[in-house]
């Protein structure tokens, strides 16, 4: 699968990728800079999330209205994400309107105007996105966890930026970032569907004399170690995340740790859901999730409990962790692990748009776009020993981490070990 995407470089350095989908009746384009929240200094928290937003308020050609205009007259969508490194944005069309797409995305990448009337107003718009996510502490523990076990790296500073941070930015900061991060040699162009021959030779109209800086490099390993953190809230459950170092983007010990988080915690049959909700009734939710970025990664477990069930719900954690460095998996939870995951990965690549963001972030990562064969060649080929070096390797107490936010004056607990 993906076995059809060309790879053009045009003069600037712009990497163009388009799979030609012609049994689809729409395209998904996006174009992917290589810049997040993980890139900013802690004077910028927030600015790529901010950049984000204010890309779609206008530009030198539209208003903000006429930016959402066309593209609701031909029945497309306009979006962007903001994550730890890169800033998507994106539209979905039918195919006989891709002209549409590549003429607003391209208008918002290269002739954004960041208005300071505009900015006043979104700093608004973003500060209540602040509250609201605040006051969602199931989002908020994940933040909360990383900024504890990443220990002041970028990559562990909330994308959405801090209140103080988000009020301070001019619109000098956003002209300073998008020089130095917005840059052809830092782009990436994917499209996915019906697209016509000759998009190469628009875009390349559209992008072609855009100019910028070599992008830097990403950014340095985090130090990972080990803490136990409490953030006192008035809430009703008990958020917590118990984590640990993961593997990285390009580590080949991705694969096989995949399956080993997969079985851990990711899917209704998988350890944590069936000892801890379906055996004992002690959560809701419970999940394991693997966050792998370019130089290192993390991986968690997420729970929401009762105060007076936190201590045994961290306790069957570390017993899993234990468990499975000690005694390894079966045969057959390792099969419907690997099927498990190979299934979610297809069902998951079924849309244009999917497909696009697919081919976008494998050419950041890994310089090519990656096909679905090669996966699955990786994650057949993980044994039970592979599971069990891998759980040792990163299931270790200098790295295990503990973050809860709840209405509790102190943690039930002085010490964890797996």
């Amino acid at each position: 699968m993906i076995p059809n995407t060309k790879k053009t470089i045009l003069n600037n350095g712009l990497k163009i990728l388009t799979e030609e989908l012609p049994f689809m009746r729409s395209v998904a384009m996006g174009i992917l800079v290589g810049a997040g929240s993980g890139n900013e200094t802690t004077k910028e928290s927030g600015i790529s999330h901010f950049i984000e937003h204010m890309s779609f308020k206008g530009t030198a050609r539209r208003s903000a209205y006429q930016i959402a205009k066309e593209l609701d007259a031909v029945g497309g969508k306009i979006n962007a994400y903001t994550a730890k490194e890169q800033t998507m944005y994106y539209a979905m069309v039918l195919d006989k309107h891709i002209d549409t797409a590549i003429d607003v995305l391209c208008d918002i990448l290269l002739n954004s105007i960041f208005e300071p009337k505009d900015m006043a107003m979104e700093k608004g718009v973003i500060l209540e996105e602040i509250k609201m996510y605040e006051d969602t502490p199931d989002d908020l523990i994940h933040d909360f966890f990383a900024e504890k076990i990443l220990h002041g790296h970028p990559i562990g500073k909330p994308t959405i930026g801090l209140r103080k941070t988000v009020k301070a930015i001019n619109r000098q900061d956003i002209l300073n970032y998008r020089k130095k991060w917005y840059s052809p040699k830092n782009t990436i162009v994917a499209l996915a569907g019906a697209i016509s021959q000759d998009t190469i030779d628009r875009l390349n109209n559209y992008l072609g004399s855009w100019s910028g800086r070599q992008p830097a490099p990403p950014s340095a390993p985090a130090d990972i170690k080990g803490s136990l953190n409490l953030k006192k809230k008035k809430t009703e459950q008990v958020h917590l995340c118990l984590g640990v170092k993961g593997a990285s983007q390009v580590d080949e010990n991705r694969y096989p740790y995949s399956v080993l988080d997969n079985i851990l915690g990711g899917s209704m049959s998988s350890r944590l859901f069936q000892e801890v909700r379906e055996k004992r009734g002690l959560v809701y939710s419970i999940y394991s999730a693997a966050s792998p970025f370019h130089n290192f990664g993390i991986s968690y477990v997420y729970a929401g409990t009762s105060k007076e069930s936190l201590k045994q719900v961290v306790d069957l954690i570390l017993q899993q962790f234990s468990s499975i460095k000690k005694e390894g998996v079966g045969p057959e939870e390792l099969s419907r692990s690997k099927e498990n995951l190979k299934g979610s990965l297809v069902l998951g690549l079924e849309s244009t748009a999917s497909r696009m963001m697919w081919s976008a972030r494998s050419e950041y990562y890994f310089g090519r776009v990656i096909t679905i064969e090669e996966i699955f060649d990786k994650v057949d080929k993980v044994t039970q020993d592979d599971i069990i070096r891998l759980a040792n390797k990163f299931f270790r107490d200098e790295y295990l981490t503990l973050a809860v936010i709840g209405d509790m004056q102190k943690l039930p607990i002085k010490e964890i070990h797996c």
